[in-house]
C-alpha cells in the first residue's frame, strides 16, 4: 500500500488526460468525458451533464494504445460540482473489474 503522506491517501493518484466513456446504472445512454486523475480506488473526470451523488455507473478508460486495454469499473458519484467552463467535475470510488 502506497500513502500520500500530503494528503493521506491510501493510494497514489496518477494525473491523466484521457477520454472516458460511461453510463448509468439502468440506462443505455452512453456519456463521455475527460478524466483528470485516478487511482486504484477512485477517478476525478469532467463531462458535459451533472451527475446525481451516490448514482451507481459503469465506466471504461481508454489508454489510447492498443497495446494496453482499457480500465472497466464500477463507480459511485461522490460529489458533482459545476466548473468555471461550464462543465461538470465529477469524483467517484470505484471497483475495478475482472
Amino acid at each position: 500500500m502506497i500513502t500520500n503522506v500530503d494528503d493521506h491517501r491510501s493510494f497514489t493518484r496518477m494525473y491523466v488526460d484521457c477520454g472516458l466513456r460511461f453510463k448509468m446504472d439502468g440506462s443505455n445512454d452512453l456519456m463521455v468525458g475527460t478524466v483528470h486523475n485516478l487511482s486504484a480506488q477512485g477517478v476525478s473526470f469532467a463531462t458535459d451533464e451533472p451527475l446525481p451523488q451516490d448514482a451507481e455507473l459503469f465506466i471504461e478508460v481508454n489508454s489510447g494504445g492498443g497495446s494496453v486495454p482499457p480500465l472497466m469499473a464500477k463507480a459511485q458519484v461522490l460529489r458533482c460540482q459545476e466548473a468555471n467552463n461550464g462543465e461538470f467535475e465529477v469524483a467517484c470510488s470505484m471497483q475495478i473489474s475482472a
